[in-house]
């Protein structure tokens, strides 16, 4: 049996009752739900299970167009960029996600004024809430993670409306990503930028950069590019390996998917690791429907 075909078994009989799917065991998440649909629907898997997920989904979405963690949460998070990009297919709800990319739009921290440039320059500070970054809670500091989820949302929302201002968006969420490159050219957890840039760069932080990046025009990528290609060979998780398969991929580089087999433990792991393989196919879910 195909190693996809395998994966989509295990993902197919690991969903929850309520349609959702847990992290590893336990009760359905917004999280492992969106990425179990992407990676069911990248890898031409329709039927009961993508359906039940789908309505698992919409029926948790918010007043205010976001999605929270879980049922026991009560604030719309970073995860509404990972529900957005599942609903990308589910033409049905359009009026959903046309609020849910307005509230991943209103998370994107606007610039700041002249003054304040000013004050950063002169004090060597760098704001917490930098333009063009995404926090994981509304209000808080941006980070590498959610701003590189909401741009691949804002992006491929821009593509489906053709809204402008959503590509804008998602283009000032990819400055700030190449604002946030470490030394040796890849990205950790994307603090400050004096605290950070002689930090060591993180293979999961480095692919996903590299991935939401994908198609901008950005200048001296190679370091990125070879330090993903040396962080493959030996990465510290499987979800860390599969962002990097994607982001490599999403340059144009050619992977060999077999040297690279990739022990799956969780919900996430699973669905990644099948959206890495429909990438290495031609067909990355993230990047486009």
């Amino acid at each position: 049996m195909a190693e996809a075909d395998e994966l989509q078994q295990q993902l197919v009989a690991s969903q929850n009752a309520d349609g959702g799917w847990p992290f590893r065991a336990g009760s359905s998440w917004t999280e492992p739900t969106a990425l179990a649909l992407l990676a069911l629907e990248s890898n031409n898997q329709p039927g009961e299970a993508r359906d039940r997920a789908l309505s698992w989904l919409v029926q948790r979405q918010r007043t205010d167009g976001g999605w929270a963690p879980n049922d026991a949460v009560r604030t719309s998070t970073w995860v509404t960029s990972m529900a957005l990009l599942a609903l990308a297919q589910a033409r049905e709800h359009d009026s959903r996600r046309l609020r849910a990319a307005g509230w991943v739009a209103r998370l994107v921290y606007p610039d700041t004024s002249a003054f304040q440039h000013f004050l950063s320059r002169v004090l060597r500070i760098s704001p917490s809430k930098m333009p063009g970054s995404s926090p994981w809670f509304p209000g808080t500091a941006g980070w590498v993670a959610p701003t590189a989820m909401s741009i691949l949302a804002l992006s491929q929302s821009a593509c489906l409306t053709g809204n402008r201002k959503l590509a804008a968006l998602a283009g000032d969420g990819q400055a700030y990503l190449l604002s946030r490159r470490c030394c040796d050219g890849g990205w950790n957890h994307g603090g400050s930028k004096f605290r950070s840039e002689n930090a060591t760069s993180y293979p999961e932080m480095t692919g996903l950069a590299l991935l939401a990046l994908a198609g901008a025009p950005a200048p001296n990528l190679a370091p990125a590019l070879r330090l993903a290609e040396a962080f493959l060979g030996h990465p510290e998780s499987a979800e860390g390996r599969c962002w990097l398969q994607m982001g490599l991929l999403a340059h144009g580089r050619t992977i060999d998917m077999t040297a690279f087999p990739t022990c799956t433990y969780t919900t996430r792991d699973t669905s990644l690791r099948l959206l890495a393989l429909a990438a290495a196919n031609g067909k990355n879910r993230l990047l486009r429907v």
